[in-house]
């Protein structure tokens, strides 16, 4: 399967878009009962996807799989590397004529990255190429590793890898950039940290993790907000199943032997 087509494929299998398959196919059979309930169903999904207790239960399982990382304790300063991902691409932002920027949700990890690199003096490897449907856009690894320069990091130290187009790709790639290389301090969001890491470990990598940019909403611990839907808190939750399936396709895609050649 294309990687296109199945990103494509996992849009439509996780809201909103399931929801609005399965909405069309209630306005299709209004006069039914069962179009009835189908729309009651999905009302209640959207609710229930956008109030923090629900994103919170999604996101709680994944963001807790790994502890921060100590910066206290020396030893993960002796990796060989340390590993940015790529986390989106804000494409051309008239604030900065037109010039391709990461994403909010790649920034966090280049400011982290960007962080370690200065207290360990580690290189820097920023990863992410650019999708087939946007071609003239800047490679994410090349926006990140700008912005590490910009952050401190000497330009020496800084490598970008320009064309992986997802998590397992970014280990692949760099794997091939590091031969030689075993332990890695992995800097993604935490949300993401548990696919990211069983794919470099698949690599053969001894993985340290970093994760930040956490996304769980803190509060879901006041009752008086549990039950307001936010559109933030739904997005989260789409990361989370989102996340949650990317974990199911990789086991049975990549894991065994044969198919790690792909």
């Amino acid at each position: 399967m294309s990687l296109t087509l199945s990103k494509l494929v996992g849009q439509w299998l996780l809201p909103p878009g399931v929801l609005a398959w399965l909405a069309l196919l209630a306005f299709v059979g209004w006069r039914r009962v069962w179009a009835r309930v189908l729309v009651l169903f999905v009302a209640v999904s959207i609710w229930l996807l956008s109030v923090a207790p629900v994103q919170n239960a999604l996101l709680r399982p994944l963001e807790q799989a790994q502890a921060p990382l100590r910066i206290e304790d020396p030893s993960w300063r002796q990796a060989d590397a340390i590993v940015l991902l790529g986390g989106g691409t804000y494409e051309s932002p008239p604030e900065y004529a037109g010039h391709d920027m990461p994403s909010k949700e790649a920034m966090l990890r280049t400011i982290y990255a960007a962080r370690l690199a200065r207290l360990s003096g580690l290189d820097v490897y920023a990863s992410g190429g650019v999708p087939p449907q946007r071609e003239t856009q800047r490679p994410e690894g090349e926006s990140m590793a700008e912005w590490l320069a910009w952050f401190g990091v000497p330009p020496q130290r800084i490598h970008a890898e320009t064309r992986a187009m997802n998590t397992w790709e970014n280990a692949r790639y760099l794997r091939a950039m590091l031969p030689q290389a075993q332990r890695i301090v992995l800097v993604t969001s935490a949300f993401h940290m548990p696919r990211a890491r069983w794919a470099f470990e698949q690599q053969g990598f001894r993985v340290i993790a970093a994760p930040c940019a956490y996304r769980r909403d803190l509060s879901a611990q006041q009752p008086g907000s549990w039950f307001t839907p936010k559109a933030g808190l739904f997005e989260d939750s789409y990361a989370a199943l989102h996340e949650y399936l990317g974990l199911v396709w990789y086991r049975w895609r990549y894991a065994a032997p044969q198919r790690r050649r792909d």
